[in-house]
């Protein structure tokens, strides 16, 4: 037998969850072409595997990640991490299909977490859009259809229910991404103008999400002392709609498993993604309450400019629910990057909120902040009985901008597969699996997410024992150790870990 790779010698975990075997893996064409004994096998490419694990590629569910893919710094984070797909749009984020007008007022609203890369913005189409990437990135990404862009594209951002114009103009625009491979809608119900959405406009739409196989991703109306209320929302809306549903980044405290189970007892296809960090991150907007945050980023900043004292007494409220709040990313203000908003507030003799207000203010409000968990929070309790619930799936929602960016952006799959197994969070072949075959099952990549005959050959191979997060907050682009080997479609896009410079990345939609 003559393969184009062909790796020897490995643990395979071929992300089942079955036990490894000791097996060698032939590659012909892109795909696997056999898993077995292969010592009379030759091939263009052989890599000594001894001693370490040959699992699939891990498979990011959650992740800000598309523009910083297509090049500066970041574009092979998440290949470092053993990332060979990436679903898109989450949140809702995304930039299609959307009239130029609309285009430039959804671009500045995310301006904040994915900068403004000279890519053109000129497209108004979905597939005008996805042409971006053809040829330009190091790893697959998976389309997810935008609620955000999907609503302002119809109805730009103004409360209310839409007319049924404007409804139908929704479902056309879903069913635009559904026709482009998307494996279901996101939502960001936190942000705008989803959070001016009825729970009877996410059902219609959902209704043709269900339709199609697809899932229903959101950020949902609510986390922590008001995750009885998200959760049950979203659960609703997958009940009304019959879509499968898969929360966004939500951890498993006492009352998100009593959620969960709840769900489950009535029937709703249920999953959840988490990172494996005691510590958000997000806009300082959100700060606001929800209210000032209506209408965009015009609306918003407009209103931090003209009414701060009508803000003063929520914002304060709501920076006090936090724990410490450090800024990951400002604009035009490097220098306050990774310093804590209160300890900056105190330096200048100021209320944490007036601060707060100065520094949206004079930055154009583009602040990104890590908002650590409140040391009340027994976090890595929390966070251990995420990973090995058995509906998680792993997800870094990383997000890469400004010179403090969450460490979660590059080291994540390196906690779960790796520091959580050894730390008997998980098994090794439970960990992979719910970084694989797991959500490749969740979100119909029929293709890939397992080491099977015929199927695309994306392969990570690393090593169990060393593989770790070697980030730190003052210092967080920095990549794991232990990822030896990464593979796409059977191109090398990292090997003896460090970047090749290939770029076999492509859209890969719902099979």
């Amino acid at each position: 037998m003559n393969f184009d790779v062909l790796l020897t010698g490995g643990d395979v975990v071929d992300g089942t969850g079955a036990p490894r075997r000791r097996l060698d893996v032939g590659i012909a064409g892109g795909r696997i072409a056999a898993i077995n004994h292969l010592e009379d096998a030759s091939a263009g490419r052989v890599i000594d595997a001894r001693g370490l694990v040959v699992a699939p590629g891990f498979i990011d569910v959650h992740v800000h990640s598309e523009l910083a893919r297509l090049g500066g710094m970041d574009q092979f984070a998440g290949v470092l991490d053993g990332v060979t797909a990436e679903l898109m749009s989450p949140d809702g984020f995304s930039w299609a299909p959307l009239p130029p007008d609309r285009l430039r007022e959804v671009k500045d609203y995310l301006q904040v977490f994915y900068g403004d890369p000279d890519i053109g913005w000129d497209w108004t189409s979905v597939a005008g859009y996805l042409s971006q990437f053809k040829g330009r990135i190091p790893n697959h990404l998976i389309p997810q259809a935008p609620h955000l862009a999907i609503k302002v594209a119809a109805m730009g951002w103004r409360p209310g229910t839409p007319s049924d114009g404007e409804s139908k103009a929704m479902r056309s625009h879903l069913v635009e991404w559904l026709d482009a491979g998307a494996v279901g809608m996101s939502a960001g119900l936190e942000y705008q103008p989803g959070a001016l959405s009825a729970v009877s406009e996410l059902v219609d739409l959902c209704r043709i999400v269900a339709a199609a196989g697809g899932v229903y991703a959101p950020h949902q109306r609510g986390y922590w002392s008001r995750v009885a209320q998200g959760c049950r929302e979203s659960f609703d809306i997958g009940r009304q709609s019959g879509a499968k549903v898969h929360v966004s980044h939500l951890a498993m405290d006492e009352a998100a498993l009593g959620l969960i189970e709840e769900a489950q007892a009535s029937d709703v296809d249920v999953s959840f993604d988490m990172y494996p960090y005691s510590a958000a991150c997000t806009h300082l907007l959100m700060m606001l309450p929800e209210w000032a945050q209506a209408g965009g980023y015009e609306a918003s900043m407009g209103r931090v400019r003209a009414e701060r004292e009508r803000l003063r007494d929520e914002t304060a409220t709501r920076v006090a629910e936090r724990g410490e709040i450090t800024l990951s990313s400002v604009e035009s203000g490097q220098e306050l990057e990774g310093k804590s908003l209160g300890r900056l507030a105190h330096e200048a003799a100021k209320a944490d909120v007036d601060y707060l207000f100065d520094l949206l203010s004079g930055h154009a409000g583009r602040v990104l902040a890590v908002y650590h968990w409140p040391e009340s929070i027994d976090g890595e309790a929390i966070l251990g009985r995420t990973i090995a619930h058995p509906l998680y799936i792993g997800s870094t929602d990383g997000i890469y901008m400004g010179s403090r960016p969450h460490r979660r952006g590059f080291g994540t799959f390196a906690r779960i597969v790796g520091e959580h197994v050894r730390g008997g969070t998980v098994t090794l072949e439970q960990a992979v699996r719910k970084v694989t075959g797991l959500p490749a099952e969740r979100f119909s990549l029929k293709d890939r997410g397992l080491l099977k005959d015929g199927l695309a050959a994306d392969i990570t191979v690393f090593d169990a024992g060393a593989l770790a997060d070697q980030s730190t907050w003052e210092n967080p682009r920095v990549p794991p150790s232990g990822i030896a080997h990464v593979l796409v479609e059977g191109e090398a896009v990292v090997t003896d870990g460090r970047v090749t410079g290939a770029l076999p990345g492509r859209i890969v939609g719902r099979a």
